[in-house]
């Protein structure tokens, strides 16, 4: 489960009435815990995270009975807020628990060399190893966030050819990035 507790700056007037600024601070309140648990979801889904296996709660820190009273200085800072995250446990949990239980080994192993070998196995045996997350150890969450901002809807696997030119790049003569066709056994971004 994961609970976001976001505080919000104090909407009310202090000339108006007050039963219809806390209208209207309620309904600002409840469309804006709309939009951000369908944020978080789009996110999660982004990262292969199936948004429907987690529960998403977006609470108004006003709303809480356990709330500060906020004043005029509260209300001018930006909204704070707490993330509480059970299972999974991260994006990276959950990117290595997609994988098979053959390729989740090299998660656990120190040794490079170890982890190279290993890879190169069960890419040779048809498994789609992802050579900087699974062989170098990057972090699997910032490696596919850089990789879709660059545009990448698609990786090769280890064995495959290197891209040529990245997405965007038309050097003549240059074979550029195809987006849409990704090759048999290439990792999805």
């Amino acid at each position: 489960m994961i609970n976001l507790v976001v505080g919000l700056p104090d909407q009310t007037s202090s000339s108006g009435s007050t039963s219809s600024s806390q209208q209207s601070s309620a309904l600002s309140s409840q469309s804006f815990e709309s939009e951000l648990s369908e944020a978080i979801s789009e996110v999660f889904s982004k990262f292969g995270i199936d948004p429907n296996s987690l529960q998403v709660t977006v609470q108004d820190s006003a709303r809480q009975d356990n709330a500060a009273s906020q004043n005029s200085a509260a209300a001018a800072q930006p909204p704070q807020s707490t993330v509480t995250q059970a299972a999974p446990q991260s994006v990276n949990d959950a990117y290595w628990a997609k994988q098979p239980k053959a390729v989740q080994q090299l998660r656990n192993i120190q040794d490079t060399g170890q982890r190279s070998m290993l890879a190169t196995q069960l890419a040779s045996q048809g498994y789609s190893i992802d050579v900087p997350i699974m062989v170098w150890g990057w972090d699997p969450g910032i490696t596919t966030q850089l990789r879709q901002s660059y545009g990448y809807t698609w990786v090769p696997s280890a064995l495959q050819q290197p891209i040529p030119e990245a997405p965007g790049i038309n050097n003549p003569g240059g074979t550029p990035y195809d987006a849409a066709h990704p090759p048999a056994g290439s990792i999805s971004v």
